[in-house]
């Protein structure tokens, strides 16, 4: 039988409620009305009568059961920028919810699914459609068409995104550098994403589920390092690599991790905030190993979230801040750790390595770098990241 032993959730449950009605108390974060965020927008835009063919707001709301047709065609290559704000909520009262670059989602025509990429973004140039909005946590698609997943029964979400579809008349980049002259805050970031967007690593893609971001990068320095900084969004990145799962199958890594994303334990809903990586197998299964902040180590427990708990299992490997900041390395044998956190007839082959972080629920922050990651067995080494 696989191995369940994380504590019972009432004490994290308990925590979590008091930190939010805490939070409340203090007056949480100020936030900008719907009214006064589009006044916003609107001014700048009214500065640039030229440059701007046709700007629709489109509110978007949580509880939407369906895909909203917005009715507004969108040509092909016809650049269009779109700004969002709110928040959905699972909870109104204990504050959680998640913003735009988690949960609001569009597609053009019967294309694929795509997520917003933080507040302000452009949409890559393609084919034109209908453009259609959603919103939707992660895992509720059945396809990356966007097909609601009929198995996963829809929660029932409050609040809502209010999005400024923007068409520009000219090429998008000099409207966007004319609009950030008018306005850094809203513009920048949009113009940024433009001119320099952040991409994953050669041979690293994002699992389209939860949708592209910005999470995971080259870094910077001179060291072949992956780094991985997230805030108040979630993504998981994936590199593909097929080979057969045998008694020799090792996953080595180097990481060293800055910041937990959560200050209490990880294996509730609300506060199932962290950063780790995983092996997918064959038979649709992956295993996670990550760094709590209060769970013991070895502790293996099922994902709490909706979907995942179907397909995803979680083994705490390090805990606690003592060694936050620290380069670490780890070594696990893959088929012995499968059987024992998970169990049954074993996979015939590992198809994927992820990296996986989140800070959706508590939209805190979290900062790690990755090194060396490789898998190996009898036949040799697959050089994931160097």
């Amino acid at each position: 039988m696989p191995v369940r032993n994380a504590p019972s959730v009432i004490p994290t449950t308990l925590r979590f409620i008091a930190s939010r009605l805490s939070h409340r108390l203090r007056g949480g974060a100020a936030s900008v009305s719907a009214c006064a965020y589009r006044d916003r927008v609107d001014a700048v835009l009214t500065q640039m009568k030229t440059m701007v063919d046709a700007c629709d707001w489109i509110e978007v709301a949580g509880d939407a059961q369906a895909w909203i047709n917005t009715g507004i065609e969108i040509g092909a290559d016809v650049p269009v920028t779109l700004l969002a704000s709110g928040r959905v909520y699972v909870s109104r009262a204990l504050d959680v919810g998640f913003g735009p670059s988690v949960g609001l989602w569009y597609r053009l025509g019967d294309g694929a699914v795509s997520k917003q990429i933080g507040d302000a973004c452009t949409l890559p140039s393609a084919g034109g459609g209908t453009l259609s909005f959603t919103t939707k946590p992660s895992g509720e698609f059945a396809d990356p068409g966007g097909t609601f997943d009929a198995a996963v029964p829809r929660e029932a979400l409050s609040g809502s995104f209010l999005v400024a579809v923007i068409r520009w008349r000219t090429d998008a980049l000099p409207a966007l550098q004319t609009a950030a002259e008018l306005d850094a805050e809203l513009f920048a970031p949009a113009l940024q994403r433009f001119q320099t967007p952040v991409e994953p690593p050669a041979g690293w893609h994002y699992l389209w589920r939860l949708g592209r971001s910005e999470i995971y990068r080259a870094c910077d320095d001179d060291a072949p390092a992956l780094c991985c900084h997230t805030r108040a969004d979630v993504g998981i990145l994936q590199f593909p690599l097929r080979r057969p799962l045998t008694a020799a199958t090792q996953l080595s890594w180097n990481w060293c991790v800055e910041q937990l994303p959560s200050k209490l334990p990880e294996h509730t809903p609300p506060t199932h905030d962290y950063l780790s990586i995983a092996i997918e197998f064959d038979n649709g299964l992956d295993l996670t190993w990550m760094w709590s902040a209060g769970l013991p180590t070895d502790t293996i427990f099922q994902c709490p979230l909706p979907w995942w708990d179907q397909r995803e299992t979680h083994w705490v490997i390090r805990s606690g801040a003592a060694e936050l900041g620290q380069w670490l390395s780890e070594r696990r044998d893959v088929l012995a750790d499968y059987a024992r956190a998970i169990g049954g007839p074993p996979p015939q082959a590992i198809v994927a390595v992820w990296l996986i972080a989140n800070t959706a629920f508590q939209r805190g922050e979290g900062k790690c770098q990755y090194r060396r990651i490789v898998v190996s067995d009898e036949s040799g080494e697959a050089v994931v990241q160097a």
